[in-house]
């Protein structure tokens, strides 16, 4: 799916002067000349500035590619299915991730999504296991982000 740069450029100017404004309400420094709205207002400034051009180029292309244009797997049943299934996956973490825990989870969203696009049973489950225990290592020793044991709580480490 691409959408046309004149949205996508509109947004991020909304962006932008959202951030100026919420910039303009950041306390002074007491004895400082730059204060903390100064970081903040340059890169508001520089979203809308260098977003200008986006919209620009975006109207300017609007008659031949619209607002939005579809791939070719977008229009098909089983890529409407293949993103159905993902967020309803996505869904069922936010609803039972708690309970069942990161590493049971993972390893079935990864591996149901290996499966959906097309690899064979093994291959996805071996490597639904590899990548989800990673991430759970990358995410819970090397980051400290506490992920929900669950299931597996007798056993955490």
């Amino acid at each position: 799916m691409r959408i046309n740069d004149a949205i996508l450029g509109a947004v991020l100017i909304l962006l932008g002067v959202a951030v100026l404004l919420y910039a303009r309400t950041l306390p002074d420094m007491p004895g400082q000349d730059i204060g903390p709205n100064v970081f903040p207002t340059v890169i508001a400034i520089g979203l809308i500035v260098f977003s200008i051009p986006l919209v620009v180029t975006g109207l300017r292309k609007w008659p031949a590619t619209g607002a939005v244009q579809f791939a070719d797997w977008a229009q098909s049943g089983r890529g409407r299915l293949n993103v159905l299934i993902t967020l309803a996956l996505i869904v069922l973490y936010i609803v039972f991730g708690e309970s069942v825990g990161f590493i049971p989870f993972g390893i079935v969203i990864v591996g149901a999504l290996l499966l959906l696009q097309g690899v064979g049973p093994i291959p996805s489950v071996a490597v639904a296991v590899v990548v989800t225990l990673a991430v759970h290592y990358a995410f819970y020793s090397l980051l400290r982000v506490p992920l929900p044991w669950g299931l597996l709580m007798p056993i955490a480490w």
